[in-house]
């Protein structure tokens, strides 16, 4: 096999997985008042469906992660689209309301392992000087998955197609399974040898039931105290987790490579501020749109699709202009153009021409195309080639539980100031400002001597 076909199907495989796994985390939502009347159920039964996605997404993230170091990122790869794909296929046949949540937690279990592969593939198995435009690409399909999703839905539903939802998923999984069988019989990969952290996995998978249990309810008035001590006995979780891992020989996730690689901790709390103000730019214009200025469901799916061409836009672009070594720069630059926006979002007044709030998330996605390519390549380059998939798993998961805060968070002060729409709106965006500047002026002063 020549080097330029393995390239491209290692794209295809990990831009794909990235695709398929990140639409599945919104493209049932729009389905969810349909197929709460078809299952006869209630609303707490049917959000388990899109809970148990996201939750077993979570919790099997940072084993297979390891699991692909220790056996193969391809082999852990074809798994997870395997999985993915039958999931997709059972969701679709399900008869009732406790087999879809069965399935949907079949297809998170997937699309963990597929997100904890897609960019360990592209940087351990593809030549160096294609590597930051591959990840470029699948910044795109990171950008794309979760914006994507609400819109197929919706026109599935429009013509009454709803198994469609899932069954989309399975002509790709199909090719991405091809994809994947021929480079598994035609490349060879560098593997590790240590055992598995089984106390570590067990202790992440506590740690994610409590903290994304708790941030699902927060928008509840009744349960509202709940929720807060179930975040913290999971934030808890978290910090003897880290402590714990800290001692062990073999951990589920070395952080003593965070501690030895120079400004990791930065680069992760990036992808953090990162997730949580996305989940801002996915929650907000649809109710600045539908809500505040009157347009009909179909216009505002296609103006809040300015942050998601900018995305895909820039995120190609910003990799074709950087060959790996304006990384940090473009992260930097990349947040400072979200600030910006945010600014631009926090004025904006709703009798201004929609056009305008459809340009401020084009410079949003504009800002995430430079940042998120940029910010994954750095991360991806702490620790040796065999530990890529764990650092890569971690990368992944931190920056859902954050795009899951954001969305609770977000959502929690729109149910608190429900009269008062849009100081609920603004209040959201000055948060997402306020961290995505901190973040920003924690860089600077961590790179002293960046210049633009």
């Amino acid at each position: 096999m020549t080097d330029r076909n393995k390239n491209r199907l290692i794209i295809i495989i990990a831009g794909m997985g990235m695709l398929l796994s990140t639409l599945d985390m919104g493209i049932i939502n729009v389905a969810l008042p349909f197929l709460q009347n078809k299952f006869h159920t209630s609303t707490s039964w049917i959000a388990l469906s899109v809970i148990g996605y996201t939750m077993s997404l979570a919790i099997f993230i940072l084993p297979f992660g390891y699991l692909s170091d220790r056996y193969g990122k391809l082999k852990v790869s074809f798994i997870g689209l395997l999985i993915f794909g039958v999931g997709s296929i059972l969701c679709g046949i399900s008869s009732d309301i406790l087999s879809l949540i069965l399935f949907r937690i079949c297809q998170g279990i997937g699309a963990a392992a597929l997100q904890a592969t897609s960019a360990a593939l592209i940087t351990t198995l593809m030549d160096r000087k294609y590597i930051t435009n591959a990840l470029g690409i699948l910044g795109i399909m990171i950008g794309l998955g979760p914006v994507l999703g609400p819109s197929i839905g919706g026109f599935f539903l429009s013509v009454n197609l709803w198994r469609l939802i899932f069954w989309i998923n399975v002509p790709f999984a199909a090719i991405g399974l091809i994809c994947n069988y021929i480079l598994i019989k035609n490349v060879t990969e560098h593997l590790t040898t240590v055992s598995f952290d089984l106390i570590g996995s067990l202790m992440n998978m506590l740690m994610v039931i409590f903290l994304l249990s708790g941030l699902s309810m927060l928008s509840n008035q009744h349960n509202f105290i709940f929720s807060i001590l179930m975040i913290i006995i999971g934030l808890i979780l978290g910090l003897y987790f880290y402590v714990f891992e800290s001692k062990q020989s073999n951990p589920l996730i070395n952080f003593k490579l965070l501690k030895d690689s120079s400004g990791s901790w930065l680069y992760l709390s990036q992808t953090i501020i990162f997730g949580f103000s996305s989940a801002m730019i996915f929650l907000l214009p649809p109710f600045i749109f539908g809500k505040l200025m009157g347009f009909d469901s179909g216009l505002t799916g296609v103006l809040i699709l300015g942050a998601p061409v900018g995305l895909v836009i820039f995120s190609k672009i910003s990799g074709k202009i950087n060959d790996g070594s304006q990384n940090k720069r473009f992260s930097l630059l990349g947040l400072i153009i979200i600030a910006l926006s945010l600014v631009g979002l926090l004025c904006f007044n709703p009798q201004w021409p929609a056009v305008w709030l459809t340009i401020l998330l084009f410079i949003y996605g504009v800002g995430g195309g430079y940042f998120q390519p940029a910010n994954i390549a750095i991360i991806m380059q702490i620790g040796h080639k065999s530990d890529q998939a764990s650092i890569g798993s971690l990368q992944r998961m931190i920056q859902n539980i954050a795009i899951a805060s954001g969305t609770a968070i977000g959502s929690t002060i729109m149910s608190r100031f429900a009269n008062t729409l849009d100081m609920s709106i603004k209040i959201n965006w000055s948060i997402a400002l306020i961290l995505v500047t901190i973040v920003i002026l924690l860089s600077i002063s961590y790179h002293k001597t960046f210049t633009l």
